[in-house]
Parts: C-alpha cells; structure tokens; sequence
C-alpha cells in the first residue's frame, strides 16, 4: 500500500468530493444566501442575513460580494450564539460536575463556547463595519478632489 493510502485507512475518513453546482460568479454575488447552501439554513439564520442585508443595501457592487460572504457567517455565529444562550439559560452557569463520588461546581462549559462565539462575531462584525468605514472614506476622498466649497473644507478640517 501507498503512504497516502495508509494515512487514508488509519484515519478512518474519505476524501470529500463536490458536485458542481452550476453557479456562475455573476449570480453568487446577488446575496449573501448564495454564498452557502440555501437548503440548510435554519429560520434565524435566513433572518439575520435579512436584517444585515437591509443595513448593509447601500453598498457599492465590489464590495457586496464580500460582505455578502461575511453576514452569511454572522449570521451563522449568530444562530449558535443564541441555541447556546438557551442551553445557558437552561443548565445556569455554574454546574454540577461528578468526579467518582464527588461532586464539584464549576463553570457551565458552554460558557466557555459561548464567549468564543461571541469573540468570533464581534470580529465578524467589526470587519464589516471596516470594509464600510473604507468605502466611505474613499468616497469621501474622491468628491473632495471634484468640487471642493472652501467652506466646505474648512469646516470638514475641524
């Protein structure tokens, strides 16, 4: 057998393979629904890459397709934070751990998850509003070099 082979049986998984799914790039672009399987969204996810859809609608065409990419993973960051908010709310935050026979509290490792997600979104998030800021800066940039008001100017220099 072959090295690849090897490492192929002791690791007990198969190589994935993708169908082509007959996307072009001019269609990927349209929203950010077609940057993941649409099939397999859940309801809040489907709902929260409404909501940052209608925050995000004025933005430029270039920078739609990456941004689109972004809010689907918030959205999906988003849809995990909340099921574990409930398993949180559930079990509380200290938990009875058992160790043979005895019983210790401890902090509900979910709340460990839970601040990583949280860490993860507030991430996601702030690029999205850095991609935005950028835009706008460039934009803003570029009027002035057209017709600058010298009040204008001077009041923006303040």
């Amino acid at each position: 057998m072959g090295k690849g082979a090897e490492s192929r049986i002791t690791s007990g998984k198969q190589p994935k393979t993708r169908a082509p799914t007959g996307k072009t790039e001019k269609t990927a672009g349209k929203n950010a629904e077609n940057c993941v399987d649409a099939e397999n969204l859940s309801r809040r996810q489907k709902s929260e890459i409404r909501r940052l859809q209608k925050i995000y609608k004025d933005l430029p065409e270039s920078q739609k397709v990456l941004v689109s990419k972004l809010i689907a993973r918030a959205a999906y960051i988003n849809s995990k934070l909340e099921e574990t908010e409930n398993l949180l709310d559930g079990e509380g935050i200290i938990v009875d751990f058992e160790n043979g026979s005895q019983v210790i509290q401890r902090i509900n490792p979910y709340l460990k998850a839970y601040m990583d997600l949280l860490k993860i979104y507030s991430t996601l998030m702030e690029q999205i509003e850095n991609m935005i800021r950028h835009d706008r800066d460039h934009a803003k940039k570029e009027s002035r070099g057209k017709d600058v008001d010298p009040l204008e100017a001077f009041i923006n220099a303040r």
